[in-house]
């Protein structure tokens, strides 16, 4: 094999087996961290012992049965401490990843996960990972699952159309009552129109390839 065939090989190698890696330092995120919405619960850390539920994504989207006592009521979803036992659950859940991005407002990933093998337009949750300390570890295992040699930065989006990426994740359950809408459980301008529950796994601080 001739020299340039050999580096062509060599780098094409190199592109596939290439991740995203994220813009360093992050910006200051566009909403300050205690002005956003139930920032408390957002940023817990992990706990140092904890046991984890197994569940699937429809599992978590059925905990739309069991919303927090007094949801309609903004000064309830509002509060900084968990408004249901369901808050202090941790959970491991594994599904297909079609959509991540990092929100511009608070910098964090925002993963939307459906059942494994449902097609893209099945129901999904979403995930999140904030940007404390704590959890840049947690960041860079999203970041070496994904495909692309790029800079990940707010605002940036990747939609996985055609081929999503089979992932768990684990971290408390957290409902985003920000997105609160009367009319729909799939929440108010709460991710796409594929987002079946205000219900998250929020945050995530584990993060690994499913097979």
């Amino acid at each position: 094999m001739k020299l340039g065939s050999i580096l062509a090989v060599l780098v094409s190698t190199q592109l596939l087996c290439a991740s995203p890696i994220e813009i360093s330092p992050l910006p200051a995120p566009t909403t300050l961290v205690v002005k956003q919405s139930r920032t408390a619960l957002k940023h817990r850390k992990r706990p140092f012992f904890y046991g984890a539920i197994h569940a699937s994504v429809p599992n978590i989207i059925a905990l739309n049965q069991q919303l927090p006592v007094g949801v309609k009521n903004a000064s309830v979803r509002k509060q900084n401490v968990p408004i249901s036992p369901v808050e202090r659950n941790v959970y491991t859940v594994e599904g297909d990843l079609w959509r991540v991005t990092m929100e511009a407002n608070d910098d964090e990933y925002h993963l939307e996960i459906s059942a494994r093998g449902a097609p893209r337009s099945a129901n999904r949750i979403i995930v999140e990972i904030p940007p404390d300390p704590a959890y840049v570890g947690t960041r860079r295992k999203l970041l070496s699952l994904l495909p692309g040699n790029y800079l990940f930065k707010p605002k940036t989006l990747r939609d996985f159309k055609q081929q999503p990426i089979p992932i768990r994740v684990t971290g408390y359950a957290f409902f985003d009552g920000h997105h609160w809408s009367s009319k729909s459980l799939r929440g108010n301008k709460h991710g796409t129109a594929y987002v079946a529950t205000l219900w998250e796994i929020h945050p995530a601080w584990k993060i690994e390839a499913a097979h």
